[in-house]
């Protein structure tokens, strides 16, 4: 039971924010950040409240709910258990903004681009959070104001992280509207001096307006704009602009589950493959692997990891996957000597594009490992592929990604009906 405000009504629904917890369900705890629900309401954790083994058991059956009627007869197995279930992420993006006291940083409010500040979230590791205070104190020395998106003013947009397993290696991004930042090589030495795993602090420039937090230009304040991480005796060079699961630990029991599903004779397709973790994991196992990545720098890096890992029978590919993958299947001649076995689709929130699929069912490939971070986009693209009549499900597994929030990652094994 739960006192609340009011916010909006319509003819059929209303919308509201919760005042007070009056009673509470079985496996509710008291949640340790002072960030999180009311009056705060920070939007990085949806269920810091509940404790791991009610959020698994959640996470199943919301998997269960969307999944199951497509298959009624197969087994959803419980939520593989995330082994971090704090500290966990590897990358953070978070807003400045004016405070009483100078500048803050944050997650915003859920519903809203109010900063609510924190001195620890216990979603990114500690370090991050000592790192970002210290550098706002020595930018409030130096008088640089934070954006203000209402009037495009200001320098500060974001400060984010990204780090190694091992957290010995940290790159700090700088995200400001224009290229001038006050005083940057004394905060450059400032920060390094106390903070030595810092391997690499970047300003990124984004003058334009809007929700996009990254823009196209850059400097290299000190360091390398990349850190390195190895998983599963893989070396990897990770851009801070490529993509990367956020949580290393869960990462690599999702690999090995994905190898245990391939053949030495497979070809594979990875698309939407950021830096190719998927691909070069199953390169020493397979016949050869074909990375899609639309971003260049994630290219880039996919390339340099098969030199660093004597990987030679993976090839990157830079294009939308909507646009590369029609070329590969249609002229599979240009580019290997069969037509793929295997595709593994990874796609962002939104989910696989409906032309994707459609190329898929129209080259009847035989092997479809589909990864997905929204079981209602699963859903709906499932729906496509299961619809043409030719693919039945195998196996469905969820994987709990993202502890203490609502998301799950989903691995769904799909097969051509010979």
């Amino acid at each position: 039971m739960v006192e609340v405000q009011l916010v909006t009504r319509k003819k059929d629904v209303a919308f509201a924010k919760v005042q007070k917890y009056i009673t509470r369900g079985p496996g509710t705890i008291e949640p340790p950040c002072p960030s999180f629900g009311p009056p705060f309401f920070c939007g990085g954790c949806d269920w810091l409240n509940l404790s791991y083994e009610t959020q698994l058991k959640y996470k199943t059956e919301l998997v269960r709910e969307q999944i199951q009627s497509l298959n009624p007869g197969i087994d959803i197995p419980d939520t593989i258990a995330s082994p971090v279930t704090q500290y966990y992420r590897n990358k953070a993006f978070m807003p400045v903004g004016k405070g009483k006291n100078g500048l803050e940083f944050g997650i915003y409010e859920r519903w809203s681009h109010k900063i609510v500040p924190h001195k620890t979230c216990f979603l990114h590791p500690p370090e991050f959070d000592l790192i970002a205070h210290r550098c706002l104190e020595l930018m409030d020395n130096a008088k640089v104001q934070p954006y203000d998106e209402t009037s495009h003013t200001g320098t500060l947009r974001h400060i984010g992280f990204r780090c190694s397993k091992d957290k010995k290696q940290i790159l700090m991004i700088l995200v400001t509207r224009s290229a001038k930042l006050p005083f940057s090589n004394l905060l450059v030495k400032k920060l390094t001096s106390e903070f030595p795993q810092l391997s690499g602090i970047v300003q990124n420039i984004n003058r334009e307006k809007g929700n996009v937090i990254l823009g196209n230009e850059e400097k290299i304040l000190y360091g390398n704009p990349y850190i390195n991480e190895e998983i599963n005796n893989l070396k990897f060079r990770i851009h801070y602009k490529s993509f990367w699961q956020v949580n290393s630990a869960m990462l690599q029991l999702i690999i090995k589950n994905i190898k245990g599903k391939v053949q030495p004779e497979d070809t594979v397709l990875d698309t939407f493959s950021g830096i190719g973790v998927l691909g070069l994991s199953l390169a020493a196992k397979v016949r050869e692997v074909f990375c899609i990545e639309e971003s260049s720098d994630a290219i880039d890096d996919g390339k340099f990891n098969c030199q660093l890992n004597d990987i030679s029978n993976a090839t990157f590919l830079n294009g939308k996957t909507e646009d590369t993958l029609p070329l590969i299947l249609n002229s599979p001649e240009k580019y290997t000597s069969k037509i793929p076995e295997v595709i593994i689709l990874d796609p962002p929130r939104t989910g696989v594009q409906k032309s994707v699929l459609e190329e898929i069912i129209k080259a009847q490939l035989s092997h479809i490992l589909y990864l997905s971070c929204s079981p209602i986009t699963l859903r709906r693209d499932l729906n496509i592929l299961l619809e043409s009549g030719l693919y039945e499900i195998i196996s469905i597994q969820p994987f709990d990604m993202f502890p203490q929030t609502w998301h799950i990652e989903t691995l769904v094994e799909l097969k051509y009906k010979k």
